[in-house]
């Protein structure tokens, strides 16, 4: 499991104002094993995700969300049961193969905007199911990264945007005969995942380049 720290992406948003923008390549994302959610108490995506030298695979996707009856319960006991709930969906996810993945991320709760308490109660215990070693990946960052800009309320960065992002390297599980979701909350967990990935390449390349001139 890698560090606890957010990784440093400076340096990637400096390259996004000194040229056009143009979408990663593969060889911009670094290679490992990402499981990612995009977390909320109604709805939260998780995915698994794979980078290689041959592209990147989606090799799990499911929706974690609160039964009928929790969903039902209203004001601050409905949130907390829903959290509840929902940390018991990440502990059953965390289990077989996704124990062994290289980095586990997911959204840094937004400062303001909609559903704010919904999205730092489900990162809480996204933090508390990890033990502290999941990685916060900022949505507005992602969608620099991999749509070229993160959207304003006059010109926002779009489900569609997401989704065009997303799927130029990514198959639809549909397409690739995987019967698995496919929604707005499965491909934001991919793009928080690819981030991830293109922060962690940088990195890498720093770290390259301090050990050369040691």
């Amino acid at each position: 499991m890698t560090s606890t720290q957010q990784l440093s992406f400076g340096a990637v948003d400096s390259l996004l104002t000194r040229r056009p923008w143009t979408p990663p390549h593969l060889a911009d994302f670094a290679q490992a094993t990402v499981q990612a959610y995009d977390q909320a108490l109604a709805n939260t995506g998780m995915v698994i995700i794979k980078a290689n030298a041959a592209g990147i695979h989606l090799l799990a996707a499911s929706m974690i969300r609160p039964p009928a009856d929790v969903q039902a319960i209203a004001s601050t006991e409905g949130n907390y049961a829903r959290a509840d709930n929902l940390l018991a969906g990440v502990l059953r996810s965390r289990k077989g193969y996704a124990a062994a993945a290289d980095a586990v991320v997911y959204e840094r709760p937004p400062v303001a905007g909609r559903r704010t308490e919904s999205i730092g109660l489900a990162g809480r215990e996204i933090h508390r199911a990890t033990q502290g070693a999941a990685v916060m990946v900022d949505n507005r960052h992602a969608k620099k990264l991999l749509v070229g800009r993160a959207g304003t309320k006059r010109d926002p960065v779009t489900k569609a945007h997401v989704k065009e992002a997303v799927e130029r390297y990514v198959t639809p599980p549909a397409q690739s005969g995987k019967d698995m979701p496919w929604n707005e909350h499965i491909r934001d967990a991919v793009m928080l995942a690819m981030a991830y990935l293109l922060d962690r390449k940088q990195a890498e390349i720093r770290a390259e380049q301090l050990a050369a001139t040691a």
